[in-house]
């Protein structure tokens, strides 16, 4: 039903205000067909739950992805191995603490690439992401330091939310989104680069 999914494709850039303010996630379809659907409304940007997903995006012509978890051990090569086969797409993964972000920069320094990572934020979903504490600000500075990442910005999902009633969730997000915008004071602050927010 092509005409459907091009309806809800519209309605979601609609309701978003613009196609540039969306990251849909691909894991809701994994489709190269529907994947091309949204480049051809505007949509640049892709979320992805798996190295997999990440390849079917670019397959179909995506050139901004994000892998919404934090890679480690074989699959931070099977990461390089994606990246070197697509080099001009631009796939990032999370990052929420100072051994992963270590094991990336020296598994994409022996290849000579830069690994793009996202700072991972617990907002309080508790599945994952580094809490909003007083070391948060040290492993920023940190994915900064390193001369194989290029951090480009922070992830905050805040999936725990799932109230139905609108303005009852939209309060509790933006109550859950103060203690971001501490940290985003602080690393103002600290005069360390501006982050792009995916959330």
């Amino acid at each position: 039903y092509p005409e459907v999914v091009r309806h809800n494709i519209d309605l979601a850039i609609q309701m978003a205000g613009s196609a540039d303010r969306l990251r849909p996630h691909v894991k809701t379809h994994k489709s190269p067909d529907v994947t091309r659907m949204m480049l051809e409304a505007g949509i640049q940007k892709f979320k992805c739950a798996t190295i997999a997903e990440a390849e079917m995006a670019a397959m179909a012509g995506a050139k901004r992805l994000i892998i919404a978890h934090q890679l480690m051990g074989p699959k931070i090569e099977r990461l390089i191995a994606l990246r070197q086969t697509y080099p001009d797409v631009v796939i990032a993964s999370l990052i929420d603490c100072t051994e992963v972000a270590d094991e990336h920069n020296a598994a994409f320094g022996k290849h000579g690439l830069l690994s793009d990572v996202f700072l991972d934020v617990n907002s309080g979903m508790d599945r994952s992401g580094h809490p909003l504490d007083d070391t948060i600000l040290d492993l920023y500075k940190h994915l900064h330091d390193l001369p194989h990442l290029r951090c480009q910005g922070l992830h905050v999902y805040d999936g725990h939310l799932r109230t139905s009633d609108f303005e009852m969730r939209k309060h509790e997000v933006e109550a859950g989104f103060v203690d971001v915008q501490h940290f985003l004071e602080a690393i103002a602050e600290a005069g360390l680069p501006k982050p792009l927010i995916v959330a």
